[in-house]
């Protein structure tokens, strides 16, 4: 998939803002073929595909959020502070209107969202809403190109512009031990070149003694205020999962014998590793239950989380887990979901269970929903047909999952409609 951000420059009313006056363009953003700045003006009827904004204030929001939008993960509950600022085109405006084009690292590449946009008090509308991931590379590519022509266009007006000049220079001029840091910042929220003195050493701390295989995941699902407890949490957390095995040997065993995974997304990964995992058990139906002894019992602990986002640890080499205390029905769904990282992880180390939206975190919840709740039993007992809120209650209590479970499950496999009173 692609992106493109075009644009020409034009020559704008007579105006006191020089850096606006000089900087005028129309700008065309266009990803996986779709014109993400397709505009109606509405007294006039009329269609463009381009926005007429003053590249200056894009270029100097780029900059601002470098680090960000190419590090900072998205959470699937609440976000943290300003992420949405840091993320969302659409506050690059400056009283200028720009599409609410929301752009999210996902690994080495960005997803792009954006929707219908209705301006208040402007002329036009953003028309079209879509999603596309495109390769990092490539995006960066288009920033940079964007950058550097606003820097060109004022350089060769005449004006000077040395905060603009000098950040976008030390972005590019940071060597790796700086590069790395600059990443740890943007995953805990917070501006790389506008931190104090204290927090940047409790970021380098946090970063030398965590785990690598979970510190990305950790510092985004810590705050600047939890970070030196999530630190703790997470070495009496490992403490917790040094003790002596007493089962789950047999869990090894089941994952040798699965078939390997497909290239698909990453939530029907989930899917069928629940259904090849239910069918090698010979429970391809009904409500799962969890041993509580046995080569197949799953050995946990559980500990209060000092991040709503941190749900949980897997231990490296052993089916064994750490999990923030949840009533029956969440306690089981965080088993599953260790489950399902502990049979479905294909990189080494422990790993968190969070509420981040990572392949890896929507894997272990697709897993989670169709080990406890298969969607093939959920079919058969609502029959393509309208459900009612109350069998949702009383599916969730059958299968002893949340009732948000049920639904999630319901919608995401198009089994029914769920009456909404």
């Amino acid at each position: 998939m692609s992106v493109r951000f075009r644009f020409d420059w034009v020559d704008p009313p007579p105006s006191t803002d020089d850096l606006a006056r000089h900087t005028m363009a129309a700008l065309s953003i266009e990803a996986d073929g779709a014109a993400v700045t397709s505009v109606l003006d509405r007294p006039s009827r009329a269609w463009r595909d381009h926005v007429v904004v003053p590249l200056f204030t894009v270029a100097e929001w780029l900059v601002g959020n470098w680090w960000h939008l190419f590090h900072e993960i998205e959470s699937t509950g609440e976000q943290k502070s300003g992420f949405e600022l840091r993320h969302n085109l659409a506050f690059a405006g400056d009283g200028f209107i720009l599409p609410s084009l929301t752009m999210i690292p996902v690994r080495e590449r960005v997803r792009l969202r954006w929707r219908r946009h209705r301006p208040e008090h402007a002329r036009i509308e953003f028309v079209d809403e879509g999603e596309a991931i495109v390769e990092r590379e490539e995006l960066e590519s288009q920033f940079r190109d964007l950058i550097e022509a606003v820097l060109e266009r004022l350089r060769s007006a005449g004006i000077a512009l040395e905060f603009l000049d000098s950040d976008w220079a030390a972005i590019n001029l940071l060597d790796g031990e700086e590069q790395e840091f600059s990443r740890a910042a943007a995953l805990l929220g917070v501006d790389p070149f506008d931190v104090s003195d204290s927090l940047a050493d409790e970021i380098v701390t946090f970063w030398e003694h965590a785990d690598p295989a979970i510190r990305d995941e950790a510092l985004a699902a810590a705050s600047v205020d939890s970070l030196a407890q999530v630190g703790r949490w997470l070495s009496r957390a490992f403490e917790d999962l040094e003790g002596p095995v007493n089962g789950s040997s047999g869990w090894a065993d089941v994952r040798e014998a699965l078939p390997r995974p497909s290239p698909a997304e990453p939530w029907r990964r989930g899917y069928d590793l629940a259904r090849s995992v239910r069918h090698q058990l010979g429970s391809p139906d009904g409500r799962f239950e969890f041993w509580s002894t046995g080569s197949l019992a799953i050995r946990s602990h559980e500990r209060i989380s000092p991040s709503t986002r941190i749900q949980g640890l897997v231990a490296a080499d052993t089916l064994a887990c750490v999990l923030a205390p949840k009533g029956k029905s969440g306690k089981r769904f965080l088993m599953a979901r260790a489950l399902g990282d502990y049979l479905g992880r294909t990189e080494p180390g422990a790993a968190l269970l969070s509420a981040l939206a990572t392949d890896r975190q929507a894997r272990s919840r697709a897993f989670a929903a169709e080990l406890l709740a298969p969607s093939e039993s959920l079919r058969r007992q609502l029959g393509g047909r309208l459900v009612e809120p109350e069998q949702v209650d009383e599916l969730a209590l059958e299968y002893d999952v949340s009732t948000e479970v049920i639904r999630r499950q319901i919608e995401n496999h198009g089994l029914a409609t769920v009456v909404i009173w």
